[in-house]
């Protein structure tokens, strides 16, 4: 009797769902998109907790991007096959070597030619955080400034790469002012290269009197023989001269930089607790999703949906969270990448660079914030009877 009464009640509360209309009529899209909308507060919290963890990625590996990026430039200025730096600097901006060391690595076996140059960032003509480079005149790099109006410095003079026209205002026969000395610009020059294109360049001896570092450069280019490996002549010279570092490739910049390199393992360990907090979120929202539908899901297992079907659902209701989470984390990324940068956290020329791979590890990171957060949910689910599912109010 009981049974024919459960009987009775089974096709009932069938035909109660199907006239709500829970399912008829409704799209998949749709019924996901109604399904988180029925907590939506729970739906933006949990999202904005992977979008944090989004964020973090983007940012983290469009810095390391334009790290690399900066470091190519750096180690291979005036178009050298390496550059020589202060081992442990936490700028390579920042490093200091004596000018004395010069003649020593000319004599290195397979080095062709060295030139000892200066970085100094500073205000020029009001624009913050400028290049200026001092070369010696007849060194490698100063024969590669094709100069395309005007001539070389002098004494007292400069010449401006023709990127850094527009934002310092001005032209051949103009002044800057570089600190509190004011520079007649005697020419314009272009070498092929953004980063010293966008800088200003006078002799080594000029810059540094105006530094008050005499005698001491930043960096020391090498050209190599032909024929011979740069990495092979670089790793001869840091055998023979202690705490310097020569820079072949843009990867061993990272690791001397240590500003840089604090900030992008800082990065991965703070990524890595936003993927397990992210996922956590996920799943126990998903989970709580899972115990509030306990009867709908009974109905839907009744009228003939398979359990790989229900766990499709689920699986795509995370998803769905992770996938607002991931517009959300794209813009917090780029925002906070600029951010590091712009507030001088690491190195002052360092530029975020947002390739297509920052943007699709991050993808991967909210698809699979998703995925990881939906197992649980998703056994709970499929493990559900029907008839014990639709006893439950």
């Amino acid at each position: 009797m009981r049974a024919l009464e459960r009987g009775e009640r089974g096709p009932a509360r069938l035909r109660e769902g199907k006239q709500r209309g829970s399912i008829r009529g409704v799209t998949w899209g749709k019924l996901i998109w109604k399904n988180l909308l029925r907590r939506p507060m729970r739906t933006a919290l949990t999202a904005a907790g992977v979008a944090i963890g989004v964020g973090l990625i983007v940012a983290l590996l469009s810095i390391t991007a334009g790290v690399r990026n900066t470091a190519n430039q750096l180690i291979h200025l005036g178009r050298a096959d390496f550059g020589l730096f202060q081992s442990g600097t936490s700028d390579l901006t920042k490093s200091i070597l004596p000018q004395s060391l010069e003649p020593g690595i000319a004599r290195e076996s397979g080095v062709q030619s060295v030139a000892g140059l200066q970085l100094y960032i500073t205000n020029v003509n009001g624009q913050s955080s400028s290049l200026v480079l001092g070369m010696q005149p007849g060194q490698f790099p100063w024969q590669r400034l094709v100069i395309e109006r005007g001539r070389l410095p002098r004494a007292g003079q400069v010449v401006v790469g023709d990127a850094a026209l527009k934002a310092l205002k001005v032209d051949q026969g103009g002044n800057v002012v570089i600190g509190k000395r004011t520079f007649t610009v005697s020419g314009v020059y272009h070498t092929g290269d953004p980063f010293e294109d966008n800088g200003v360049v006078m002799q080594l001896s000029q810059l540094q009197k105006l530094t008050h570092r005499p005698n001491e450069i930043t960096t020391i280019a090498i050209t190599v023989l032909p024929g011979r490996p740069s990495g092979e002549v670089a790793k001869a010279i840091a055998a023979k001269f202690p705490n310097v570092a020569p820079l072949a490739e843009p990867g061993q910049a990272v690791k001397v930089d240590t500003s840089s390199r604090l900030l992008i393992s800082a990065g991965w360990i703070f990524s890595l607790l936003a993927l397990i907090v992210g996922g956590i979120g996920v799943m126990n929202t998903m989970a709580m999703s899972v115990s509030e539908r306990t009867r709908e899901i009974g109905i839907l297992r009744a009228i003939g949906w398979s359990a790989l079907r229900i766990a499709a659902l689920i699986v795509s209701e995370a998803v769905g969270i992770c996938l607002i989470a991931l517009g959300i984390g794209l813009g917090v990324g780029v925002l906070a990448a600029h951010l590091f940068t712009s507030y001088g956290l690491i190195s002052t020329f360092v530029r975020p660079d947002f390739t297509p791979g920052v943007f699709a590890w991050g993808l991967a990171f909210s698809l699979g914030v998703g995925l990881f957060g939906a197992i649980y949910p998703v056994l709970r689910a499929v493990r559900l009877a029907p008839v014990d599912a639709l006893r439950r109010e």
